[in-house]
């Protein structure tokens, strides 16, 4: 069963690509309140356990550069098959890590599974969509995706405090289990036989090279790496900053940054349903400037003393906008190419992960020198998002309608 590139994708497709991309942040999620207790477990520093989500994040990114022409090659459905069974083993054997370096390694083949589960969807989503039905797919997924940084901090943390971190990791190897099981029965093959490209390492490093040196491509690809930089160092810091600077538990820091990822969640949401309204290159500068609005909020939060609060709902603002620029941008990258999706999705996913993995220890490092420093890094993060953006829009006229692109 094929999927031929449609104006209207089938809800059933577009829910089991939601749950796939659910999967790697949840990964990261669920086990952001257990850090500390790693830390205690093995014996180790807090940034000496932040390896285990810089390698996870470092393996997504490069791993999509094997993974790309893959796809392009074999198709679309086995070797998701392929990623989802790796990354339910690998969740297996973190359960069971008897050293914190067996753990870093089971978590970089994780995010080897994921990796190659992201180059899939990316490239399905282009396989049944175009335009505006792919900008609105796009936000669909970043809208079931958003549900992960609701729900997942806040479950890792229940399951933590009743049963321990290592549950965490068994509760993600059921969550994969089922996603497997879901996509098994529901997943068609999306890349017919005569669209696939024979698969060489010359050729696969010709398309690469051929797509850096494309600034259609290249600007709007940076500038989802910094937005994704901005996420993993709010991510990497708001573990320390709202547990040990503001004596949140384990089961609170949950809850709050769980409540905070709401805003990923609605800010996709409006951007599915505002883009054939405003146009793209409207919504996408709304994002951006909301993502800088609320990251100097908290900022000023932290610099005036109002704490908790200010920090925090600046975060709010923020994290709405970058719902709405993730979905564009990528939008944006993605409209860039007719072929080798698989290469396309994959050089994006490769550059925006690979920058995103030293977002964590550099928000370690900074925190040394208190929240406000870090609430900082963030704004300046903001600041190159704009510049990246502004950029990127530049190779599109003003009057740019994805309806008929």
């Amino acid at each position: 069963m094929q999927t031929n590139q449609s104006s209207l994708v089938p809800l059933r497709l577009a829910l089991s690509l939601g749950l796939i991309g659910a999967l790697g942040p949840s990964a990261v999620d669920m086990y952001l309140a257990s850090l500390p207790e790693i830390a205690d477990h093995y014996q180790a520093s807090f940034t000496h356990v932040q390896l285990t989500l810089t390698f996870f994040l470092l393996a997504m990114g490069a791993g999509q550069l094997v993974f790309g022409p893959i796809v392009d090659a074999f198709g679309r459905r086995k070797p998701l098959m392929a990623g989802l069974l790796l990354f339910i083993l690998c969740s297996f054997g973190a359960a069971m890590a008897p050293s914190l370096n067996a753990l870093i390694a089971l978590r970089f083949f994780q995010g080897l599974g994921s990796a190659l589960t992201l180059v899939v969807i990316m490239s399905m989503v282009r396989d049944v969509s175009h335009g505006v039905a792919a900008t609105k797919l796009f936000a669909l997924l970043m809208t079931i995706e958003g549900v992960a940084p609701i729900l997942a901090p806040a479950l890792g943390g229940v399951i933590d405090a009743h049963f321990g971190w290592r549950a965490v990791m068994l509760a993600l190897a059921g969550m994969g289990l089922v996603v497997w099981i879901n996509s098994l029965l529901n997943l068609p093959e999306t890349l017919p036989h005569n669209q696939r490209e024979a698969l060489s390492l010359g050729s696969a490093c010709r398309t690469y090279l051929t797509l850096l040196a494309d600034r259609r491509f290249l600007r709007p690809a940076l500038a989802v790496a910094a937005v994704f930089f901005f996420l993993f160092a709010y991510i990497g810091g708001a573990t320390l900053v709202y547990q040990a600077h503001y004596g949140l538990s384990a089961q609170a820091f949950g809850l709050l940054f769980g409540a905070t990822g709401v805003s990923i969640l609605f800010g996709a949401m409006t951007a599915s349903h505002l883009i054939s309204r405003l146009g793209l290159n409207t919504l996408t500068r709304v994002g951006v400037l909301c993502m800088a609005g609320g990251a100097c909020i908290s900022l000023l939060g932290a610099l005036t003393g109002l704490g908790l609060p200010g920090v925090a709902g600046g975060m709010v603002i923020a994290l709405f906008g970058l719902g709405i620029a993730e979905s564009t941008l990528m939008s944006l990258v993605m409209a860039s190419q007719e072929k080798a999706l698989g290469s396309t999705a994959a050089l994006l996913g490769a550059i925006q992960l690979s920058a995103s993995a030293g977002a964590a220890p550099l928000a370690a490092v900074v925190l040394n020198h208190g929240p406000t420093a870090w609430a900082a890094l963030l704004a300046l993060c903001t600041l190159v998002v704009c510049l990246l953006t502004a950029l990127s829009l530049r190779d599109t006229p003003a009057s740019f309608s994805l309806a008929g692109h």
